[in-house]
This record gives C-alpha cells, structure tokens and sequence, in this order.
C-alpha cells in the first residue's frame, strides 16, 4: 500500500524535501551527512512498515543519546511524513496506519528509559548478570515470576498453555534475559516482534509482567538497584512486544471513531450474519474450560438471546438493546481480566470462523474494550508479592522439618503433657494406648500443616465428644506446642502459622465439652434444689461420698491426700459438698485455700478428684445430664482449692516485669492496634456482618474492645469480663469467625510495629475469653443438629409448618432480599421468578419437604458469583427473619439454620478455593 521499497523511496524524498524548509526541525539536519541520514532511515521505515529486515544500522537509543530532541520536534516530523505520504496520493488509512507504526519510536529517540544496552549499566566492573547472582539466579526468577503471572489475572490468558510450551517460553525468557544482563546471547531478539505482533498484548500487560518480575527478584533477595537496572533494560523489548496490538488496535479505532459501525454492520453480514456469529461464539464457549461455567444452565437462551442484542448494537445493528446495564449484570459476578481476555479470544474465534477478515476481527475487539470496565466492576487490585509468596512459600510441615520435625514434636509434646498439671489426666494413659495416641497425633498435625493425608478429620469430634476438653486444656496444648517449636528452633513466624492453622481445631475437640456444661450451667442457674432432690438429698449425697472414697483412695493420683486423715477428711467433704450441691448450708470449716495451701494439690489432682465423682456418681445410676450438672457445680471450687485467684493474671502478661500493655507501646498504641483491626474487620468479608454496624454503634464496639484489651494486657480494669458472655450469647460467632478476628488482630499488631514475642502473649490472652464469645452459637446449634439427628427432617419440616409453611417463608424470604441492598444484586432480572422456583425447590428437599430438585449443584450455580461469607450472613439472617415472621419457633429457628449452614461450603466452595 505504501508502493513497496521504490514508493518508500519516494516517500523520504518527498520528507527530507519538506524538512529542508521546515524551520522547526531542519537545524537538526544542518552540518550533517544528509544522504547518509536519509538513506539509513529509508532502510529503517522499510522494516519498520512491513519490508525486508535489512537494516543493520546502530540501536536508535544510541544514535539519538545526547541530542536532546523533543515531542514537539518529534510531531513535527510525523507532521511532514504525514503531509508527504499525502501529497503522493497514499491513502487516509493507511496514512494512519504508517504514523501509528512510527510511533513507538518516539521514546527511543528522546532517550526515555524504556530499556539501556546491559554494559551501560555496568557498576565496579560487574555487569547485571554478575550482580543478579549469574544465570541460575536469573533461571529461578523466571520459574518464580512464571508461577506468579499464572496467578496473576491480568496476564494470566497469555501464560496458561500446555506444560511442554511452558517450558519453551521460560527458556526463551531465561535465554533473553541472560543476553540482556549482559551475558552470552543465545536468544534471537529480531523475531521478537514478528512473534507477538497480532497478541493482543498491551503496555498495560507489559507492566504487570514487569512487575511480577520485580516481586520475583525482590523474593530472591536481589537488591532494588540491580532489580531497577534489570529492568530498564528489559524494557528495550517493550515495543517489541507491544508493538502489533498498538498499531492494529489504534488503526480500528481510529477507523470505528471516523467511519462509525455501520460499514461494520454490514461486513459481518447484518443481522444474519451477527446471529450466526453469537451461534458460533456460543458453541466456542461451550467447550472452552475457561469459559463455558459462564454460559450454562437452564438461563442460558435467555442470556445468549440478551448478550446477542447488546453485541448487535455495538457492532452497529440498527436496533435497540433492553436489558439491564452492564455493569449491573456483572456486579454479582467473579470475573477478572482473565475470563474477558478468554471471551476476547472466543469472539475472535468466532468471528474468524464465519468467515470475518483480520481488520473486522480486530475493530470488533476495540469495541468490545470499550466494555472491560463496566464488565470487571468487581475488579480487585492484585497483590503480586503475595501471589509469588504464596506459590513459592514451604508448607509448615516443610518448615518444621516434615516428617521427622513433626514427630519429635508430638513425642516432646507427649512427654511433657505428662508433666503438665493442666492436662496430665488426658495423656496418662498405658503404653500400647499412648503409642497409638501418638501415632494418631503426629498423622493429623501432619496432614493439616500441609505434609501427607492419612488420618480421617472426620473422627476427630466424635472421638473427643464425650471428653471433658475445654479451651482451657486447648489453650495448653497449645502453648506447650508453641513452647517445642521454639525449643527447636523453628522460626517465630514459622510457630504462629503453626498455631493458627491448629486453631481450627478446638471445635471439634472442645464442642462436646462446651455443650454439656453450657446446658448444665444452665439448670443450674435455675437452682440447686431439684439437683440436690435428684441426688436423693442428703442421705444419697452420702452414700456418693461413701462411693467416691472407695474409688479415691485407690487412685494412685490422689489416695495420700485421702488417706492421711480419712474419716476426718470424709466427713468434712461430705458436708461441704451437700452444700455445694443445693442442701443445707452447715459447713463451718476453714477456707479450702488455707487447707490445701501446704498439700502441693494442682490440676492434675482435681481433675483426677473429678473423675473418680464422675465414676462414683455413674456407679449410684446417675444420667449423664445430672452428672454434667454436678461437675458444673464443682468446677468452681478449682481456683479455691489450688490457691489460685479466680480473676488470676494470665502468666502471658508479665515478662521481665512488663506488663503486655507496656510491652504493646502502651495505651495509646493499643488503641491505634484496635482502631487498624476495626477497619479490616469491616472489609473482611468473613466477618464484615458482625461489624458492619452505624457509627455510632462501631464507636462503641471499638471501645468496649480496646476496654477489654487493656485490662487484659495488664492495664486498668474497664471491662467487666462478666458481660461478655450475654452480649455475645445469641450471635451466631462461630470459632471460624473469632479465629478471624484473632488473625486481624495479629495483623494490625504487627502493622504497628508490636513484637513478635508480645503478639504471641497477646494471642493467648486474647484466646481466654472464646468461649465466652461463641459458646452460645456453639450451644444453640449443636443442640439443633442433635434435634435433627433425633427426630428426622421430616419433623422438622412439620414444625416448620409443612409445605403451606415453607412457602409462605419462601415468600417473605424474598420480600426480605429483594429490599436488602447488601445483597439484592443477587435476586434481579428477567430469571428472578426461574431462580426463586429452582430455589424454592431446593430449600424445600433441604429441610425435608417433599421437593424433587434436578438442577445443577450448589458448586456449579455459584461459581462464577462473586459471593462471599458476607452476603450468605446477610441471606442468612434474611431466612431467619423471614422464619420468624410466618410464626416459626426460635427452636426451629436453629434447626433450620442448622441444616442450611452446612451448605455454606457448597455454595462459597470457589470463593474460598480462590483466596486460599
């Protein structure tokens, strides 16, 4: 089009002819070899324009070092190209192709760092290759940066091939970047643009590769000035690359601004031809893995015919598009530039198939740009050194030594649990029983800190059920494993993911405990009368007596304190005790504290005296809800009888003789640590619900926290810790959520500059009142699960009011979401009625109706929602008010909430795949 080398030719005459009176820019030209000049740009443009590859000349970074040129001389000699391929009858298209081919040069002319030759970037001798560490160095960042632009959305599209291309790319990556650092050049750069030329690949991609290369050089621990100087040479391929989609994309848009897409319209064959178009993008979506969960289920005509209107019209169909915005539509969708660079790539599929040219193919894909913004409207930032972290972080079981690290650590825990009075009684057990205990151990914390699978997690809460385990005894283990790692040596960051991860597991083994003594406290709190009748007063009391000495003075654990005294002892016990549980008060004896204060009694020995009541009292054919009740009255006398002060100091606070609050940069620092936690607890979609509260109200709950917090750390009591419970009684925080709050409290600790060691005493300190914060969720739908299990779901559906019940909650349920703006996005459009009937039958099975559901799984419908643990909390309390409202008992309330909950892992299953 441009005439080939002769009309090329002609085309410098004509430029050099009009420079030579352009007083703008002919100083530049003045005391030079002007046909030298002339004659290497001719060789030059010829390339440049889509000519033979024939110039041999110096990099144009070099030639223009120094000259100072300009933009402004810059546009003035586009200015005279432009003019002169005018005056020789070029066309106005390809005008523009040319100027838009010739303007990336423009960094490179003015010197702009867009890439330097490697040995100008040569310090003491030492190129970047010598300072990046030498080629294997540059190997594995390449291997690392690889991983995080496979993580990376914006990129993603161009890096996900097959495992044997992979390969090929990261050699060539590693060969080139090698040459660039100065090193042996293996890599041919000259077809570099020929390779990426019709990738739709922009400066926008460019940069985010860059990008996840500094993070990977950062985490190699390569200095930022030698990073810095990698990569400003790279940036020499910059245009290389980018080079093809700039110039095709900018002449479509260039043609679409000018021409309009009428001329579009037509190309593409009209209506007809648009439809035949969306039929074959359709069946190229359908058998595209990364596409066709986008475009599936019983909605999908509904949504080919709608997304058929909306492309019509931006690809010039003279009708009229009547849905909904897009940027509505998308507002419920997990979409990144990763799903819209795969449709892009569908569409131009498509469109090459019904037969459309290059330049139509690449004018539709301008106008479908134009729509990214609206369509990724739940774009997040991405965080690439957290990417790169995470795909080349070590699990914890590799870092505490794998196998071996994890079983020395189970046998020195083991060893001294033994001698731990706090939880002694769980481990003392025979030989073959504490070698299986052991075996078992070390294959779980094995499994969940990331080494091999080989113990079922299914039979943790069953096993431990019936175990008298609270958080106390978990909080002990605990610390005793924090205490083994540190022995070892294990690093302290290394000890904290440790134990974070082994957080989630005190729900499965303390739930049975909680429970139990959470609904004996609760008869207790009624009164100890009926307790008392139930043990047969005071003559059965008596005779339990009479039955637990018999057992304790042949414990091993406990006899010497029986026997020194017995009938003394005995008779002193037995009247306090009768007390204790609901008869007549007549002890008149010393304080327990000044009777055990010189017998070396600790933890182990009263939980051993709790054991053996329990024995005695299931002897005497006591229920277990009347034996929960009695341990529930005992326990208190724990603290009494070890000398040990009810409100006692958590030993975590006092270090050195510094309270945790002084060793957390005092009050005021504190208070910042509580006021940064509060901001992430509102955007963390895992217990934003909780929080998200008006602000009046966020004010309170941040003080009352910070109150706590600094009483706790050792400061001025202005918290009753006696509240906590009550206010929290009736939420529904779950250990989950309060293991999130921990984690953000760590987090904001750490963001303001709290110690390593001071944060570990905090989290354990902070973990003393968790039960207090969740046993009333715990309780209430634990007790519900166990209704369910007894009475069958179908009697749950009757409480609930049948199938006329279930319908009319249904009904309100939706009344409730479609006003809830938090989550109302999800439940709009021409499919609302389609979804509400396929909903309603599954809730129906759920809670055990008579409903025949046949559509797709709750994993397959949620996939592509960009749904979180905030908007199911806010579904949920939805369903509970809509419960409520058609007359449901709180009970059933519970049940049903029950029975929903564990959905949760269904329906949110890819949200938390993709934020591991």
């Amino acid at each position: 089009r441009m005439g080939g080398e002769e009309g090329i030719a002609q085309f410098m005459d004509r430029v050099y002819d009009l420079i030579q009176v352009d007083n703008r820019i002919k100083s530049w030209f003045s005391g030079k070899n002007y046909q030298a000049i002339k004659e290497g740009q001719r060789v030059y443009l010829t390339e440049l324009l889509g000519g033979p590859k024939i110039y041999k000349g110096k990099d144009l970074v070099e030639i223009h070092k120094g000259m100072g040129l300009s933009d402004y001389e810059f546009d003035c000699f586009l200015a005279n190209c432009e003019k002169a391929m005018s005056g020789l009858g070029v066309e106005d298209e390809t005008i523009d192709e040319a100027i838009v081919s010739m303007e990336p040069v423009r960094n490179a002319l003015m010197d702009r760092a867009q890439g330097l030759a490697a040995h100008a970037k040569m310090v003491d001798g030492q190129s970047i290759l010598d300072r990046f560490g030498g080629e294997m160095n540059v190997e594995s960042v390449v291997e690392m940066m690889y991983s995080g632009c496979l993580g990376d959305p914006r990129v993603r599209f161009y890096f996900e091939v097959n495992k044997e291309k992979i390969q090929g790319i990261k050699l060539k990556m590693t060969q080139l970047m090698v040459g660039a650092f100065g090193g042996a050049t293996t890599y041919d750069d000259s077809k570099m643009r020929q390779i990426h030329y019709n990738m739709n690949i922009t400066d926008y991609h460019f940069d985010a590769v860059l990008e996840n290369f500094w993070c990977a050089a950062e985490l190699m621990e390569i200095s930022n000035a030698v990073i810095s100087d990698a990569v400003e040479v790279l940036g020499k391929v910059r245009q290389m690359v980018t080079a093809g989609c700039t110039v095709r994309l900018e002449i479509a848009r260039k043609k679409c601004e000018s021409q309009g897409t009428d001329g579009l319209y037509e190309s593409l064959g009209g209506q007809q031809g648009l439809q035949t178009f969306v039929d074959k993008l359709y069946e190229t979506m359908a058998v595209d893995d990364r596409m066709k969960h986008y475009f599936s289920g019983s909605k999908l005509e509904a949504i080919k015919k709608s997304q058929g209107d909306y492309l019509a019209v931006m690809f010039g169909a003279p009708i009229t598009y009547e849905g909904r915005p897009l940027d509505r539509i998308h507002s419920v969708m997990s979409i990144s530039d990763f799903e819209f660079d795969s449709f892009l790539s569908c569409c131009g599929t498509a469109l090459r198939a019904v037969g459309a040219d290059s330049q139509n193919v690449d004018e539709c894909v301008v106008l479908l740009e134009t729509a990214r913004r609206d369509v990724l409207i739940n774009r997040r930032p991405h965080d690439v050194k957290r990417t790169q972290e995470a795909a080349s972080a070590k699990s914890v079981y590799e870092r505490i030594g794998g196998e071996v690290g994890v079983t020395n650590m189970v046998e020195t825990m083991y060893n001294q649990a033994l001698e731990d009075s706090r939880i002694r009684s769980f481990f003392e057990k025979n030989k073959a029983k504490v070698t299986t205990i052991k075996k078992k151990m070390t294959q779980y914390i094995g499994g969940v800190f990331g080494g091999p699978v080989t113990y079922d997690a299914n039979d943790l809460r069953p096993m431990h059920y019936g175990m008298n385990v609270s958080d106390y005894h978990f909080d002990a283990i605990l610390d005793i494993i924090k205490g083994v790692l540190k022995e070892s040596g294990v690093k302290p960051k290394d000890i904290m993911d440790a134990i974070l991860i082994l957080q989630p597991v005190r729900a499965d083994v303390t739930t049975g405990f909680t429970v139990r003594m959470e609904m004996a406290r609760k008869n207790v709190e009624k009164g100890k009368d009926q307790m008392f009748k139930r043990l047969g007063a005071s003559e059965g009391i008596t005779a339990l007596m009479d039955q637990f000495f018999n057992i304790g003075t042949t414990d091993v654990r406990i006899k010497e304190f029986l026997l020194k005294d017995k009938d003394r002892i005995k008779a002193g016990m037995t009247v306090y005790i009768v007390e204790m549980l609901g008869g007549p008060k007549a002890y008149k004896g010393k304080e327990l504290g000044e009777i055990h204060k010189t017998l070396g009694v600790n933890d182990y020995h009263f939980d051993a005296f709790l054991a053996d009541f329990g024995r005695a009292l299931l002897g005497a054919g006591h229920q277990d809800v009347l034996i929960d009740e009695v341990m529930v009255s005992l326990e208190p006398v724990r603290a009494d009888v070890l000398g040990r002060s009810r409100d006692v100091t958590d030993a975590a606070v006092m270090k050195d003789g510094k309270p945790l609050l002084e060793r957390y940069g005092g009050d005021m620092n504190l208070e910042t640590v509580v006021e940064s936690m509060y901001d992430k607890l509102v955007e963390d979609p895992r217990v934003r619900f909780h929080f998200e509260k008006a602000k009046a109200k966020q004010r309170q709950i941040r003080r009352k926290m910070y109150q706590y917090l600094s009483g706790a750390f050792g400061g001025p009591v202005q918290y009753d810790v006696k509240q906590m419970r009550p206010a929290h009684y009736n939420m529904n925080i779950t250990d989950y959520h309060f293991d999130v709050v921990s984690e953000l409290f760590q987090r904001a600790s750490k963001e303001n500059g709290c110690e390593a060691e001071a944060m570990m005493d905090a989290a354990i300190v902070v973990a003393k009142v968790r039960a207090d914060v969740t046993t009333g969720c715990v309780v209430r739908m634990e007790l519900a699960k166990k209704k369910n299990a007894q009475d069958g779901m179908d009697q749950l559906f009757q409480r609930l009011g049948g199938l006329d019940g279930v319908m009319a909650m249904i009904d309100r349920l939706y009344e409730c979401v479609e006003r809830d703006k938090r989550i109302n996005m999800f439940f709009e459009g021409a499919k609302l009625q389609t979804l509400k009937r396929q909903q309603t039958d599954y809730i129906i099975a759920t809670l055990g109706g008579p409903a025949d559901y046949r559509g797709r799984t709750l994993e397959e419908i949620h996939l592509v929602l960009q749904m979180n643990d905030y908007h199911l909390d806010c579904f949920m309390q939805n369903m509970a008010r809509a419960l409520r409202d058609v007359g449901a008992e709180q009970d059933a309330v519970d049940e049903a909430t029950v029975v929903l909950e564990q959905l949760r892992k269904k329906i949110l299953f890819h949200h938390y795949k993709n934020n591991k």
